[in-house]
């Protein structure tokens, strides 16, 4: 007898609101997570499994004074909050996946995260990003943090003032910002380069790595940027 198993995949969706100003919070743990800005709140995700039973994980969608919050929860604690601590490794038996891909109203803040899986963000509200194993891409008028630790990293901000922090240990980082925006930069990395107009890189004497402070027109956008194997590169 042979046992044949089947990709399962159930489908989730929520429609609330959500006003300028507010923030959603993303919770995911193993998934994908896509958000794009629209008129309204649209929150789509899909299960999918091959051998456990999406229907035991849980999306949870919590309303809060400044904003709603989105978590996944898997057996045996489906049922618990998304403040709630976890317990146990709720999660190690399943290999059920979360794919989100939610439209935010304009203005909305964003705070999304999961820990397998990539992150990509599309938000003209303020934005941070991250993941554990995933690359992360986020473009917006106000990205505050975007971080990894196996992947990538790829920001494109399309204003001139603020705070970036921008990290990984295995991956690049690429940050893309308005023609001519004054910055203050501090970057660092172990094994790979930097590449930035105008910017004096240190290098060690002997073996990889460089790092570079640097102050450039009236530093209005702070960046700090920093990977362990990987390059870094700036475009102004």
């Amino acid at each position: 007898m042979f046992l044949v198993l089947a990709l399962a995949s159930v489908p989730f969706a929520y429609d609330g609101a959500l006003r300028p100003g507010q923030t959603l919070t993303i919770r995911d743990v193993n998934g994908e997570v896509r958000v794009r800005t629209g008129d309204r709140l649209a929150i789509h995700a899909t299960k999918h499994a091959e051998r456990s039973d999406p229907n035991e994980v849980a999306i949870k969608v919590e309303n809060r004074p400044d904003g709603i919050v989105v978590c996944v929860r898997y057996p045996p604690e489906a049922n618990r909050g998304c403040d709630e601590r976890r317990t146990s490794e709720s999660n190690s038996r399943s290999d059920t996946a979360v794919d989100f891909d939610i439209t935010v109203p304009h203005g909305a803040t964003v705070d999304a995260r999961t820990v397998n899986g990539s992150v990509d963000v599309t938000n003209d509200g303020m934005t941070e990003a991250g993941t554990v194993n995933g690359s992360v891409r986020v473009e917006g008028r106000d990205v505050r943090a975007a971080r990894t630790v196996n992947g990538s990293v790829h920001v494109r901000i399309l204003d001139g003032r603020g705070t970036l922090t921008a990290k990984t240990v295995n991956g690049s980082i690429d940050v893309s910002l308005p023609r001519g925006t004054g910055v203050e930069l501090a970057a660092r990395t172990l094994t790979g380069s930097i590449n930035a107009e105008g910017v004096d890189v240190q290098r060690p004497r002997y073996g990889p790595g460089a790092r570079a402070n640097a102050t450039l027109g009236d530093g209005a956008r702070k960046l700090a940027l920093e990977t362990v194997n990987g390059s870094i590169t700036l475009t102004r």
